[in-house]
């Protein structure tokens, strides 16, 4: 959801279109980046930083390394702490960029970007209303960019999370609501994630994530989810959060038997990670037999498995804490323990996130969760 993406929106790591002279590196560091291999993406970045030391593209890859890398294992303080310092660093040399060349699409796109990274941390707090402000300062650039080049095609990932999370945040926000029309806004953005994911150059696998978790968990498409699941995870085989998605939304189609087999190797996935990195997928890897369980009809066994995410939740966003409470909820329904299932429906509410979790749990507030036969 990280990455989002989720629920509002974030510019995020825009992988645009590259200049020439850095193309072929860059693609490279783009694969190793996006299979979760952070070690040798920083290398391939470092070499350009030190061959071009004033492109500001080589700086601004070497700091999403490093940022994912101290996620990934735990260090979310030093992690927000990094990138609001980075910055600060970066930004300079992307504004002389743009002195010399102000039109020039892909310093736009990255320097709009860059600026929209700061709405992250925000995101991390809840702070909704901030980072949709944050976010509005960020992409006037990357609007710039569009209407220069409209067939840029990596613009459409900043463009398409910016459209679709401003559809999620007018449903919460009456505010956000007198600017945007929810659903015409949702439908914009998925459109032009899709260009992004279809035509993209860097842009490209990003937007496939994006879409992989709006699908999952925003429209509940989850033959589409898979579909773009499949093929993150055949392609990035290392990507924890790409194959934690794709395992959900093929629980969600009764592939159980796939579900289970990809299950069971999961923890070999992060097995070399920090001691903090370990607990962060073991809680997301638990999660996911909890959501297995209760597809199955163990209730109990998945209760149980959502109030050990809830109780050791150590995970960046609070998604997952809202999708376990709804979860919960929605057990005690299929119970007839309505106040209990009510408690769950709150709780999922009370985390005050952006989210389809939350649209739920309010209306199953109103009237019992049910599973047609």
């Amino acid at each position: 959801m990280k990455k989002i993406f989720v629920i509002l929106f974030i510019v995020g790591i825009c992988y645009a279109q590259f200049p020439e002279q850095i193309k072929n590196e860059m693609k490279i560091g783009l694969e190793y980046f996006t299979n979760y291999e952070f070690d040798s993406a920083e290398k391939v970045y470092s070499q350009i930083t030190k061959k071009y030391p004033d492109e500001p593209l080589g700086w601004f890859y070497l700091m999403n390394a490093k940022y994912e890398s101290l996620k990934l294992n735990g260090e979310y303080k030093k992690a927000n702490a990094f990138l609001l310092d980075e910055i600060e660093r970066i930004s300079p040399l992307f504004e002389n960029k743009l002195k010399e060349r102000p039109n020039e699409v892909v310093y736009l796109v990255y320097y709009g970007s860059l600026r929209g990274l700061s709405a992250r941390i925000n995101l991390a707090e809840s702070n909704y209303l901030k980072v949709f402000n944050e976010s509005w300062r960020a992409i006037n650039l990357i609007k710039k960019a569009y209407e220069i080049d409209p067939r840029y095609w990596d613009v459409f990932l900043p463009l398409g999370s910016y459209d679709f999370y401003g559809g999620v945040m007018a449903d919460h926000y009456s505010v956000v609501d007198l600017i945007y029309n929810s659903e015409e806004k949702r439908k914009l953005g998925i459109e032009r994630l899709t260009t992004a994911y279809e035509n993209g150059v860097g842009a490209k696998w990003e937007a496939g994530e994006i879409l992989l978790l709006i699908y999952l968990h925003e429209t509940k498409n989850y033959k589409k989810a898979s579909k773009i699941g499949k093929n993150l995870v055949k392609r990035f085989p290392n990507n924890l959060e790409s194959k934690s998605l794709y395992i959900e939304s093929l629980i969600y189609l009764d592939k159980v038997d796939e579900a289970e087999e990809l299950l069971k190797k999961y923890p070999q996935s992060y097995k070399n990670y920090s001691t903090k990195g370990k607990e962060i997928w073991k809680v997301r890897e638990r999660y996911l037999s909890a959501v297995l369980n209760m597809q199955n009809g163990n209730y109990e066994d998945a209760k149980e498995s959502f109030l050990f995410v809830i109780e050791n939740y150590n995970l960046e966003f609070q998604w997952f804490k809202a999708l376990s409470y709804l979860k919960i909820g929605q057990i005690y329904d299929l119970n007839n323990q309505r106040e209990n299932a009510k408690k769950y429906y709150k709780l999922a509410i009370n985390t005050k996130e952006t989210t389809q979790a939350v649209k739920e749990a309010k209306e199953y507030l109103k009237a019992p969760f049910t599973i047609e036969k």
